[in-house]
């Protein structure tokens, strides 16, 4: 959790200048096309790039040394879908009788990591369904590939900058980013819904 908790600080920290580098061209190209970008939108797209940024360095980093991957024994691969749910069974210490189990499962891996990856896409899913209005099922299947380029990235040691891979390839992380891209963007149709509800009141 920690780690989780570093990366995102250190990305706020380094990250904004190069996002806004970044944003750049598609503010102009937003420019060229509309003939006036509002700063609303300019804001939009520069938290967009920031937001993938982060996302992309939280998947990649803390990066190990060469020697530390070369040492490695873990398992590179792991493609039986939804083995998260059996895990979380099997190795947390939650028991739905016992109530003073919940509060010690939230800082538990088997808890939190899955947990991690829904929320790593969930901004994704409001992002697409509100600037770039798609339909949900253009959602689910932009975040899948988003995940898999994450998972790719991962599978390959770093687009083989290492000679082997330092993290696992997880079809749960395909799953859970997905859901997670897909419950951001209902949860924005939600709050669009209940705000023009709530202005129409």
């Amino acid at each position: 959790m920690n780690n989780y908790i570093e990366v995102i600080r250190e990305a706020f920290l380094f990250f904004p200048l190069i996002a806004f580098l970044i944003s750049i061209p598609f503010i102009l190209l937003q420019y060229h096309k509309y003939g006036s970008i509002s700063v609303l939108k300019s804001l939009i797209i520069y938290s967009f790039v920031l937001y993938l940024i982060c996302a992309y360095f939280l998947v990649i980093l803390p990066l190990p040394s060469i020697e530390e991957v070369q040492n490695l024994t873990t398992k590179t691969t792991q493609l039986i879908p939804f083995s998260f749910v059996i895990d979380f069974i099997k190795e947390t210490s939650f028991n739905i009788k016992i109530p003073s189990t919940y509060v010690k499962t939230l800082s538990e891996s088997y808890f939190y990591v899955p947990i991690y990856n829904i929320f790593l896409t969930l901004p994704f899913g409001m992002y697409l369904r509100y600037y770039y209005k798609c339909s949900l099922k253009k959602c689910t299947i932009i975040t899948f590939f988003l995940s898999l380029f994450f998972e790719l990235t991962q599978l390959t040691g770093l687009y083989f900058l290492y000679e082997k891979p330092y993290r696992c390839f997880d079809v749960d992380d395909l799953i859970l980013n997905t859901s997670g891209g897909i419950l951001g963007y209902l949860l924005f149709y939600i709050i669009n819904k209940v705000r023009r509800k709530w202005n129409g009141a």
